[in-house]
């Protein structure tokens, strides 16, 4: 099926065999994924954040496909615990909504990015991949950590497919403005080239015209920034009930106030407040 939002139309799911049929990794692909006659995966693996990106995809995966077997991951940092606990709601509400959705028990397992024991991992990936060239070992270490979890849960499971949500990053100069406002916020940090870089996205959600499957990991806002998912909220009627319980910032317990404000510091605040037009003044 097809799905539009902000005036733009999309593929949802009925492109899969499409998408394995062009893709460099063909083989691997169809290996790694059961399709139904339709060419709908029959187990979908829904990753969860706690974010509105990947609640947005699993919202509409319950609304539109009542037949496929979701089983929601998460992750919960254990210093930082509120986005899991995001995540867990946003299960609930989804399950509630669509009651005839198969939506399976919600996993919730976790990672310390601060553990060094990660970090040689970490650093081969920053030094060998350009994508992750902005990363710190804390933030590799957090990206190693969760895709080797999610593939150990998929082992699990019967040729399932993981939806993620990552969306793309805003046009630059939306971006450059939200290092201008951080400098000029925040005096007393010292931004250096890799912190303006950082807080102006990430380089791997910088890919135009990314594939949307990869092996078995389908992200169909890959190529869509924000303003498309907040399109999504806006026009579901989500605002006032499913958007408050998502989380983006990831500023730590002395910006947010233990966890219950954005810390403004980070660019997900500034993102999201601009898909969602909440920008500060």
């Amino acid at each position: 099926m097809n799905i539009t939002y902000n005036n733009v139309t999309i593929p949802f799911y009925s492109n899969i065999a499409d998408l394995m049929e062009t893709s460099p990794y063909k083989d691997r692909a169809k290996a790694d994924v059961a399709l139904d006659e339709n060419g709908i995966p029959k187990t979908v693996v829904a990753s969860l954040s706690g974010g509105c990106d990947s609640a947005a995809a699993l919202y509409l995966t319950a609304k539109h496909f009542p037949n496929i077997d979701i089983y929601p991951l998460t992750f919960r940092d254990v210093h930082g615990p509120k986005d899991a606990d995001a995540a867990a709601e946003i299960v609930e509400f989804i399950k509630n909504k669509f009651p005839n959705a198969k939506i399976h028990e919600h996993t919730i397992e976790n990672y310390d990015d601060k553990d060094p024991v990660h970090y040689v991992k970490a650093q081969k990936f920053i030094d060998e991949r350009p994508e992750y060239k902005t990363l710190n070992l804390q933030q590799m270490s957090k990206a190693n950590q969760i895709d080797d979890g999610s593939d150990a849960f998929m082992a699990r499971l019967d040729r399932p497919l993981r939806l993620d949500g990552m969306s793309a990053n805003p046009p630059m100069e939306v971006r450059a403005k939200f290092s201008d406002y951080a400098i000029k916020k925040f005096p007393n940090i010292n931004f250096d080239e890799k912190n303006i870089a950082r807080i102006r996205g990430e380089a791997r959600r910088d890919v135009e015209n990314e594939p949307e499957l990869k092996y078995n990991v389908y992200k169909p806002w890959v190529n869509l920034n924000k303003r498309f998912i907040a399109s999504i909220y806006k026009e579901e009627g989500l605002m006032k009930d499913l958007y408050p319980i998502t989380r983006s910032c990831v500023g730590g317990p002395n910006q947010t106030n233990n966890f219950t404000e954005w810390c403004w510091q980070c660019f997900w605040c500034y993102e999201k407040a601009w898909a969602f037009d909440l920008l500060p003044n």
